[in-house]
Parts: structure tokens; C-alpha cells; sequence
């Protein structure tokens, strides 16, 4: 049997009125393991069947999911196969006459792997795993890992000895222990950090996201359009695709549209100014695609990325998109926690602030709003847009409290009336509630959380990260995130009141339904100046 960098697996057709398919990258978790190849079929099969499909209709589209770190290939199919049941239920009579949905796979690791449907099964395997990392560690650390606590036993036992027999006075004995002590914990810490940053897989899920994920999804974009160019030389609508990035997803997502696109366009190329506003990429990628919608939902990348400077790798790609969506929760304690502390080694920031997630950036609307506006908290009483623009608009996202994005704009020192920032909608879930309880955080209704609120969340088993998609509650952040991303915002105010043609009471409406949830939005003024919902203002300004 060949090898192949992807396999490509359809999922059934049975009362579904579009295709979906699987897409996996076979990159090993291991370098030294075999390519996790499960599928015999040639992919190039597979790519022939989506470009058939695909050139039987002049409006196509493609919805291209990508789960997050430590995911398994059983978990992510049952996501996206949740998506096509999601959007075939609810919006396929909006969809694209062409649409369909590929959820995509790179080779995340689990840290409890799945066993037999037993537990005991995962917790063998997590010891499996984590004897090869030991196995794995460079030979000094191993050693001196082995020389510390060999010191920390044999002096328990000294200690023990020369107590029982008194053969040195107390204070000798306190002082020779607990300086025995303090190098034996010194040198186990430090080795037991390594080890547990390495058990934990995400340093390890970073690479392989960055060097084979990111590549395989490349690779499927490219072949894909080979195969369109080769059944449709003379296509003339463009294929367009949307993603939805979860967590780490976010990473190969945008990722993925910075290598595909064209550097050489003449039209992004502009000058040299890290401020540069010349740059007018379009948002035409290859021979037959075109860039539609991009939803990032708990995004495990840097808060920088929506700050305009050198430090922004979102700058290239987020410009191309008609659309781009952001959900975030203030309550995350993933990101809040366990991603900042792990980027702490690798983010080259000097401060804290600056290590902070993409995922944790909040809505908060201080004086004129305040925090009891939810809903869309840049609409006034007659559905219009308040034009909100530049450093107005940070000043309505925060990374912490004290700390709006307007102030950590200042401190990059760029000046500019436009930021990359305003081409995002913001949907602020800390305070999202169904059935009278939060869903990903407790909903504590404050404008800034605490530690206590911190410490409580992370002991109430709210799922803070993934409970956007996977609480089985969270009904209206699915029909959010599915809905934004297969179908667009223009198209999802209608089905809201399908009677209703007045953008503006529809745009009302949906505030209205955002707010009785708890959910605060900044919409994106410049992205809707097309739709007649913003201001002259913002529609006069330059492009980005």
C-alpha cells in the first residue's frame, strides 16, 4: 500500500442535502512512527469526487472546520460530521446551492489517549506515554533527574538514622537536612517541569501544527485546485472558502491563508512600513478560490495578532476575508492559565500583558454603555451603527482590566486612524447564560472577573474553552458560530424574522436575542458599511 500525506474520507449522505468529507493529515505523532495512514483508498479519488461536485454548481462553497490541541481523530469527526447535521438541520436553504463541509485533521496528541471505552484503558496508555517521554529525555537532565532524588531518599534516611540516635545535636541535623533538601528539590523541580510540559503534548501539538498541519492543509487547497483547473479550465465564479478554527485551529487556519496567498501580488505588496496601509491583498487565493468567512472560536494564538505592528502574523490573511468572527470568553482558563503560562517560554514579549490570548480579549463598554448593555453595544436605538473607529474602537476590547487595546496599541507607539483589530466582530460569552446558569463561565454578570472568580471556575468544571461547541446547552453560540460561518451575517438576520426586510429592525432583533443571553458584541463597522448599517464616516476611509 502507497503512502499519502492526507486521506480523504466521506461521510454519509444518508438525509443530507450536501457532502462532507474527512480530511486527515497521516503526519505520526512521533517522527520514528509509521505515517497514520487509515485509509486504502488514493486520495486523489476522493479529490476528484469534491471537484466533481464542486463544478456542478456555479455558486460553491466550501466550509473547512479544524479542531484545536489534544483532540483525537474520533472526537474531531464527530465535531465536524455535528457541523454538516448542524447546518443541514437549521440554514440549508441559505447555504450555497454548491456548499459542503470538510472538517480537517492534523495529527493533535492526546494526553489521556482513548482507550476501549475504559478508563483504566486511557490511564495505562497516559503511563505508556509518559515512559517513553521519560525514556526520551536528553541523558544528563535523566541523570540528574535520578542523582536529586536519589538525595532527597537517602537523606530522608540519614535523617531518620541520626534522629533515632541522636548522633548530632538538633541544629546541626536541621541545617545539614535542609540544605540536602533544597538542592534535591531544586534539581527535581526543574527536571519535573520539563517532564510535564512535556507529558502535556502542547510545545509538541505546536509543532506538529505549525510544520505538518499547516503544510498537509496547504497541500490539500493546492491539489484540490489543480483538480478544479484541470475538470473547469474556464470556471468563472470562484469557489469560496470559510473556516471555523477552534483553539489551536485558529493557528493553522490563518496559517494556512498566509502561505496561500500570492506574495507577489502586486496589489499587497505596498512598502516597507510596519504600519503600512497600502497593502490591498485580494482576497483571491490560487486559480479557483476565493476567501469568504473566517470564525475563530477560543483561539489559542496571541492577543498581539490583533494588534497593528511588527508582532501581527493576522495582518496578511484577516484582510482577504468578506467576514471575520471572534469568540471569546474572559473565563477561559485554558488560555487564561495554562496557554499563557506555556507561551511564557516561547512569546518573545518583555511583558505580561503581552503574552496574553486571542481567546480571553473581551467586550467592555465603559461610561457612556457600561456593561449592562449586552447585545451589539455599538447600535443605538435606531439600529444604526454608532461609528466607532481607530482608537475608539479598541478602547471597547480589553485584555484585562486597566488594560484596554487601545493602550497596548500605544505601547507598540503605531500610529494610524485604522487597526486590523476593527475588521473583527466580537461575541464577548463571559456572561452568556442558557436556562438561568452560564454555559462557559459562571456568568457572574461583573465587568472584570478576579482571582476568586478565577479560582471558582477553574474548581466548577465549566468548560471555559470548549463549551462554545460542546456544551450540550449552548444552543445559541452553535447557531452563532455554525450559522455565521455557512451562511454570513446578511443572510443569518433573516432567518431570525424570514418576514422581516428592514435590515435595520433585523440587526435590532438580533442585538435584542444576543442581549437576552448575555452575550456582548462589537461589530465590525467597516465590514458592514456595505450593507447600509454604518455611517458615511466609516465608509469614506481609506482601505486597510
Amino acid at each position: 500500500m502507497s503512502h499519502h500525506l492526507l486521506t480523504i474520507e466521506p461521510f454519509d449522505m444518508n438525509g443530507f442535502r450536501f457532502p462532507g468529507y474527512m480530511v486527515s493529515s497521516t503526519a505520526p505523532i512521533n517522527v520514528e512512527d509509521k505515517d497514520e495512514s487509515t485509509s486504502d483508498r488514493d486520495p486523489s479519488e476522493a479529490l476528484k469526487e469534491i471537484a466533481d461536485y464542486l463544478q456542478q454548481h456555479d455558486d460553491a462553497e466550501i466550509l473547512i472546520a479544524i479542531h484545536g490541541y489534544n483532540s483525537s481523530k474520533s472526537g474531531a469527526r464527530w465535531w465536524y460530521e455535528e457541523i454538516r447535521r448542524y447546518v443541514d438541520q437549521n440554514f440549508a436553504d441559505h447555504v450555497s446551492p454548491g456548499f459542503m463541509v470538510i472538517g480537517y485533521r492534523w495529527s493533535s496528541e492526546n494526553v489521556f489517549p482513548s482507550g476501549s471505552g475504559q478508563k483504566s484503558s486511557s490511564i495505562l496508555k497516559f503511563l505508556q506515554g509518559a515512559s517513553k517521554a521519560f525514556k526520551a529525555l536528553p541523558k544528563p537532565l535523566a541523570i540528574a533527574g535520578i542523582f536529586g532524588s536519589a538525595i532527597w531518599v537517602i537523606g530522608g534516611i540519614f535523617y531518620l538514622l541520626i534522629a533515632l540516635f541522636k548522633l548530632v545535636d538538633n541544629v546541626t541535623l536541621l541545617i545539614a537536612s535542609s540544605f540536602a533538601l533544597t538542592i534535591a528539590l531544586f534539581i527535581v523541580v526543574i527536571i519535573l517541569t520539563i517532564f510535564v510540559l512535556r507529558v502535556s503534548g502542547y510545545f509538541r501539538d505546536t509543532y506538529r501544527a505549525a510544520n505538518f498541519g499547516v503544510s498537509d492543509l496547504v497541500e490539500f487547497v493546492r491539489q484540490l485546485d489543480n483538480q478544479l483547473v484541470e475538470q473547469s479550465p474556464n470556471r468563472q465564479k470562484r469557489v469560496r472558502l470559510s473556516f471555523i478554527g477552534h483553539s489551536m485551529g485558529a493557528f493553522v487556519v490563518t496559517n494556512t491563508v498566509r502561505i496561500l496567498s500570492d506574495v507577489f501580488d502586486r496589489d499587497s505588496i505596498g512598502n516597507l512600513e510596519t504600519g503600512n496601509q497600502r497593502k490591498l491583498p485580494s482576497p483571491d487565493i490560487g486559480n479557483v478560490f476565493r476567501l469568504s468567512r473566517l470564525v475563530l472560536v477560543a483561539p489559542d494564538i496571541s492577543a498581539e495578532t490583533v494588534i497593528s505592528g511588527r508582532g501581527n502574523p493576522l495582518k496578511s490573511s484577516l484582510r482577504r476575508f468578506d467576514e471575520a468572527y471572534l469568540f471569546s470568553n474572559e473565563g477561559d482558563m485554558v488560555l487564561k492559565i495554562a496557554s499563557t503560562a506555556a507561551n511564557y517560554f516561547s512569546f518573545p514579549t518583555s511583558t505580561r500583558d503581552g503574552g496574553y490570548r486571542l481567546g480571553n480579549v473581551i467586550v467592555r463598554s465603559p461610561g457612556k454603555f457600561g456593561l449592562e448593555k449586552s447585545g451589539i453595544v455599538n447600535l443605538d436605538d435606531r439600529g444604526q451603527l454608532i461609528p466607532l473607529c481607530g482608537i475608539e474602537f479598541l478602547e471597547r476590547l480589553y485584555l484585562r482590566e486597566g488594560m484596554p487595546l487601545s493602550k497596548r496599541q500605544a505601547e507598540i507607539d503605531l500610529e494610524s486612524d485604522r487597526f486590523i483589530a476593527e475588521l473583527f466582530t466580537y461575541f464577548d460569552c463571559t456572561n452568556y447564560q442558557e436556562n438561568g446558569r452560564g454555559i462557559v463561565s459562571q456568568a457572574l454578570g461583573k465587568s472584570f472577573l478576579n482571582f476568586k472568580d478565577y479560582i471558582a471556575l477553574i474548581f466548577s468544571g465549566a468548560d471555559g474553552h470548549g463549551g462554545f461547541l460542546f456544551n450540550k446547552d449552548a444552543n445559541y453560540s452553535r447557531r452563532l458560530i455554525y450559522g455565521l460561518s455557512s451562511i454570513g451575517l446578511e443572510k443569518f438576520l433573516t432567518t431570525n424574522d424570514s418576514s422581516q426586510s428592514d435590515r435595520q429592525i433585523l440587526l435590532k432583533l438580533f442585538s435584542q436575542q444576543c442581549g437576552e443571553k448575555g452575550i456582548q458584541v462589537l461589530l465590525a463597522n467597516e465590514r458592514y458599511a456595505r450593507l447600509g448599517l454604518a455611517s458615511t464616516k466609516l465608509s469614506d476611509r481609506k482601505a486597510f
